[in-house]
């Protein structure tokens, strides 16, 4: 196929009527060499058939980062998350497993978390707020009331619970994936975890997160942007250019398209000084011990399809999640983690508030750009995506991703 075959469908189209002609597409570009890459047309961004598409063979397929194994420290303390329109809840059961179970009451389908507010808690058994059919830290249901006169339930009640979920553990982050019969996860972070050196993520600790809430964007438009530093030169020019210029990130060679990892380097203009020949990066919180004066002068951007961004630095770690919720929108959080030798620091809250402060003002440059983005694309014209930059090669490592998802 030449590059010019593929072209986007005609503007009028919509939905399923569109998706084959914006498939051929993805193909296409997918397929293309670096220096012929081009940006998706606009219409992968909104088509709503496609939008199902994705939930069906890339959300519910695939391993999704729900939270951290300190949040489960002790049996009942549990977290709910919303993946791919599944309610889902993953609690640490007294016989110390992790679950992932439905939220999805097995008597008439109420929301058993519904009056739970904020995203964890703890609890020695879940009550559904309907009419209180109680469930154990296992999802095996615990008890009923007034079902006496039900034959049917007096047959089946042993067999009653809260559907399950498969869950994985890496590196202290815990996975939920939505599939009966997933691909271990660790086929994907055993390509990954070579690459971190002296990184250990499982002796990091949870410190904050940031729970942005829905922005007003499609949700690879959020992994798109998360995937290169292209924009620095522009949406984050005043806030971090000046430190990872956008000609400093050196991204590695990879065989596969699930993931992709970048060293984003400080500048020696902002250096806090040079170690070894490196320029060392600035620290705001207590650096991590063991790191080489090399893994020092960077900060590490490992993106794990669909929607996890993993950014360990020498002070801190940062995590990005993305959740689609629409069509147009995603669900957004960002968790900051330091070493546990930082925990120790009198001052570490206080470090931790300004950390968390400069955060939100830069994920506030990129859910504008975002919004923006996605704003502009709710034109009827037949928008079709630029050349790519070699600043943008992860893009083209993200479309070789869903090619391989939605076309095969």
């Amino acid at each position: 196929m030449s590059l010019t075959e593929a072209t986007p469908p005609a503007a009028p189209l919509r939905g399923a009527e569109q998706l084959q002609g914006l498939l051929e597409v993805l193909a296409e570009r997918a397929a293309r060499p670096l220096e012929e890459a081009r940006a998706l047309p606009g219409a992968f961004y909104t088509n709503e058939a496609l939008y199902e598409l994705e939930i069906e063979k890339i959300w519910r397929k695939s391993w999704i980062r729900v939270g951290r194994v300190e949040e489960l420290a002790q049996p009942g303390d549990f977290i709910k998350h919303d993946i791919a329109g599944e309610p889902i809840l993953i609690t640490r059961g007294a016989d110390g497993e992790i679950r992932a179970l439905s939220r999805v009451c097995q008597h008439r389908f109420m929301d058993i978390l519904a009056d739970c507010e904020g995203q964890k808690g703890n609890a020695e058994s879940f009550a559904c707020p309907y009419h209180k059919w109680t469930y154990g830290l296992d999802g095996k249901l615990e008890g009923a009331a007034h079902m006496g006169k039900s034959n049917l339930f007096q047959r089946t009640k042993d067999s009653i619970a809260l559907p399950t979920f498969k869950t994985a553990v890496w590196q202290g982050f815990v996975f939920v994936n939505l599939d009966a019969d997933p691909a271990p996860l660790s086929d994907l972070t055993d390509q990954i975890e070579p690459r971190l050196g002296n990184y250990d993520i499982s002796e990091w600790r949870l410190a904050d997160r940031i729970i942005w809430g829905e922005v007003e964007a499609n949700w690879k438009v959020g992994m798109e942007n998360g995937r290169e530093a292209y924009h620095h030169i522009g949406t984050h020019l005043n806030s971090l250019e000046a430190m990872w210029p956008a000609h400093m990130v050196d991204f590695d060679e990879v065989e596969t398209s699930d993931f992709f990892f970048a060293r984003m380097f400080v500048s020696p203009e902002a250096a806090g000084g040079q170690e070894d020949g490196h320029y060392l990066q600035p620290l705001l919180l207590p650096g991590a011990p063991n790191l080489t004066a090399y893994e020092r002068s960077f900060v590490t951007v490992a993106g794990m399809y669909p929607g996890f961004i993993l950014v360990p630095g020498p002070d801190a770690t940062l995590t990005i999640t993305f959740l689609p919720t629409g069509p147009t929108s995603h669900y957004a959080e960002l968790d900051i983690l330091v070493h546990e030798s930082a925990l120790s620091d009198p001052e570490l809250t206080e470090k931790v508030k300004e950390y968390r402060e400069w955060l939100s003002s830069v994920n506030g440059e990129d859910a504008k750009a975002q919004a923006d983005v996605q704003m502009a694309l709710t034109t009827r014209t037949n928008v079709d995506g630029g050349p790519l930059s070699h600043l943008e090669v992860a893009i083209q490592t993200f479309q070789r991703y869903l090619a391989k998802k939605l076309v095969g």
